[in-house]
């Protein structure tokens, strides 16, 4: 296994943190900061649940993988972890306390330019469209999440061979995080506009955490403060881990319906329009 952050080969965790701006650690509670200690403390288990998104063996990680609009001019797509195996890839998107995104017909309602706006999102589709059942027409994406339609692109980008996963972290220390029924209803709706493709498997993966005390120490600090980010990222680079990662669930968008697998200790018990396969702790 390498480690990248975007295309840039990194020797460790700690060098990788190192190339973050640093905004981007300026509160305690971005998923960020559960995402990089869960890489940095949890290899093994990462391995496993890789394995079980069927992602292959000899993979590379990448940090912040960035992804241009591949028509007219806009801002790249930021994968917080693509992994990348031959020709297979995985765009997983981290979630803690962020809220649900805004969907592609709000995102063109922005902006001066809005033409240049419609051209942009052609141009993710565009990547999308070798993997979909049909031909991909814009205004069938209004009510899906622009995020994950980049995001999903990008794994299109990355890979032959793409799948997309959104890692939610949970409890979250934030009252209103993105819901997680909402997450999974937000990527059958995108899964099912590309026409339900078998080889493009969308993933909703829910992992439990509990902090230690080397995060109950920066959980108070003050969020959107340039003096929180040394502090955040100490905590990050320090011996102390500063979450236990407990139980995961593993939930694949399927043919028709949401198919979902639970990895827990607990018997396998059969719910109705789910199905239950085995697994275990992370």
């Amino acid at each position: 296994m390498k480690l990248y952050y975007d295309k840039t080969a990194t020797a460790t965790m700690d060098e990788a943190l190192s190339r973050y701006a640093a905004d981007e650690f300026e509160s305690p509670c971005r998923s960020t900061v559960p995402l990089l200690s869960w890489l940095k403390h949890e290899q093994p288990k990462v391995s496993s649940l890789l394995r079980a998104m069927d992602m292959p063996t000899g993979y590379n990680l990448h940090l912040e993988y960035r992804v241009k609009p591949p028509k007219c001019s806009g801002r790249a797509s930021h994968t917080d972890l693509m992994v990348i195996s031959g020709e297979s890839s995985l765009a997983v998107e981290a979630k803690w306390t962020e809220p649900r995104y805004e969907t592609v017909g709000k995102w063109l309602t922005k902006g001066s330019k809005p033409h240049n706006r419609r051209e942009v999102l052609k141009g993710w589709l565009s990547l999308l469209q070798e993997h979909a059942q049909h031909t991909l027409q814009p205004e069938d994406f209004s009510d899906a999440v622009y995020q994950m339609v980049h995001r999903a692109a990008s794994a299109c980008k990355a890979g032959k061979i793409p799948r997309l996963a959104y890692l939610v972290f949970k409890p979250s220390p934030d009252p209103k995080p993105a819901a997680i029924p909402k997450l999974r209803d937000d990527l059958t709706h995108l899964w099912s506009l590309l026409g339900n493709p078998n080889g493009f498997p969308f993933y909703l993966v829910e992992v439990q955490l509990s902090p230690t005390p080397a995060f109950k120490a920066i959980a108070p600090l003050p969020k959107g403060h340039k003096e929180t980010a040394p502090l955040v990222k100490a905590a990050l680079s320090g011996s102390d881990r500063p979450f236990c990662f407990e139980k995961y669930w593993l939930t694949r968008v399927g043919e028709n319906v949401t198919q979902s697998t639970s990895y827990t200790e607990d018997p396998l018990v059969e719910q109705p329009g789910i199905t239950v396969s085995e697994g275990g702790k992370l």
